[in-house]
């Protein structure tokens, strides 16, 4: 496919414009797997949590009655 632009700079403001949209798509992935990555952390930590700390997190509702 040759270049059918009315000027060169109307070729290099496309090229510029497509290698834009490539980088967006790379960000917006990343982010996406920093933010499962999140999610997984937080899960992991209420887990641990309720481990190391079972006071905050009661089994039962039993023991506020008394």
């Amino acid at each position: 496919m040759s270049n059918t632009y009315p000027c060169k700079v109307c070729g290099q403001v496309l090229k510029q414009t497509k290698q834009q949209e490539k980088t967006i798509a790379q960000l917006v992935e990343i982010i996406g797997a920093l933010n499962r990555k999140i999610a997984d952390l937080d899960q992991r930590q209420v887990k641990m949590e309720r481990i190391v700390v079972p006071e905050l997190f009661p089994r039962s509702t039993s023991s506020a009655s008394s």
